[in-house]
């Protein structure tokens, strides 16, 4: 008679058979459905983009947009360049303070090189996490760092964009949620309250980042508070951020009766739907965002042409100029391979056993020759 698997027969000793976790997976069901959530919303904003875009272009004259690109003042150019440069300076702190929460070290030449090139290709191709992540990756592990410092610098940049443009819109709207609500033709008071509820979560979190010292636990993920003096070097540095980031396309625009502190509030928020939308650079969704807040003072072709000298100057010469650096990058590391690479063959057959006994034979020849 064929013996009976103990499992089937349900002695004592038997195993039972495993179940699945309840724990595990409902944050599994909860992580389908916030992916869910998330397309679906990024497909809307998409939407609402292209949608805003077909209407803005039917205001835009072609003739009217390149006269306005080519009234564009030499002084506009050379001030959006200087606040281009002032913007990567502060994204380049940004890389220090990543650095600095990793407790990592890299030299200066390899942080500049990652923070420009990082955040030129995350702006311009999108998912700025992933595509300058990778790039981070490329430099600081040939800097040094390891897999799991040059992650959590990662997390930290991300974490630092995403808080630093929801308090900056936030500020700036609390400071003039009247006028950002006629450039938006909606009331102020629900801006206002949006605004009061982010920045009191920016206080809480700000707190939080004061008093807790120990890793907060998120299922198997433990990530550490940073502390708050690098919290608020953080803000100052999101801070001059946004403010030259934003006063690249301010000075661009044609003259219109928009205060500037207003516009940073309607920038920032515009950059966040961009990112939110996950399109590459939030291509369409800026343009709408800031078209429907500014196009109403001033002449839509004229802020068209704004909007597409801002595109070259802050994000298509950056990204021609991470590219070459980059090529430079590769090519350095190649060549320093292929040399050591050389140098390590050369080393293994002037020290292997059978070299080693020929020059031996060799030597014994021509001594045995001299006699």
């Amino acid at each position: 008679m064929a013996a009976r698997d103990p499992i089937d027969a349900g002695l004592p000793g038997a195993a039972a058979p495993a179940k699945t976790s309840a724990p595990g997976f409902s944050l599994l069901r909860a992580g389908r459905w916030r992916r869910l959530l998330v397309g679906l919303a990024a497909l809307a904003l998409a939407g609402l983009a292209f949608w805003g875009l077909n209407r803005a272009a039917a205001e835009v004259s072609v003739d009217a947009l390149v006269a306005a690109l080519r009234a564009t003042p030499a002084s506009a150019l050379l001030m959006a360049l200087a606040a281009t440069v002032a913007s990567y300076a502060a994204l380049f702190g940004y890389d220090l303070s990543g650095l600095r929460y990793a407790r990592a070290r890299a030299p200066l030449s390899s942080v500049f090189l990652a923070s420009f090139c990082g955040y030129a290709i995350g702006n311009a191709v999108g998912f700025g996490a992933l595509s300058g992540g990778a790039v981070r990756y490329r430099i600081y592990t040939a800097a040094g760092l390891s897999p799991g410092q040059v992650a959590r610098v990662i997390l930290f940049i991300s974490a630092a964009i995403g808080i630093g443009l929801a308090t900056i819109a936030a500020l700036g709207l609390a400071l003039c949620a009247d006028r950002v609500g006629e450039m938006l033709r909606t009331p102020p008071a629900p801006l206002l309250a949006m605004a009061m509820a982010a920045l009191s979560a920016a206080a809480v979190f700000l707190g939080f980042c004061a008093t807790r010292r120990r890793a907060l636990t998120i299922g198997p993920i433990a990530v550490e508070p940073p502390g708050p003096a690098l919290v608020l070097t953080q803000i100052v540095l999101t801070t001059a951020d946004v403010l030259a980031a934003s006063a690249v396309l301010w000075v661009l625009l044609p003259p219109t009766d928009i205060g500037f502190v207003a516009f940073v509030a309607v920038f920032a928020a515009a950059v966040g739907l961009g990112v939110l939308s996950h399109i590459p650079g939030g291509l369409g969704v800026f343009e709408v965002a800031i078209l429907y807040a500014v196009g109403g003072s001033a002449p839509v072709s004229a802020v068209a042409a704004a909007l597409l000298a801002y595109r070259a100057i802050y994000f298509v010469l950056p990204l021609s100029l991470s590219a070459i650096l980059l090529a430079g990058f590769e090519t350095r590391r190649f060549l320093r391979i292929d040399i050591a690479e050389r140098v390590s063959r050369a080393a293994t057959r002037l020290t292997s056993p059978g070299r080693v006994r020929k020059r031996r034979r060799d030597n014994r020849k021509r001594v045995m020759s001299t006699w």
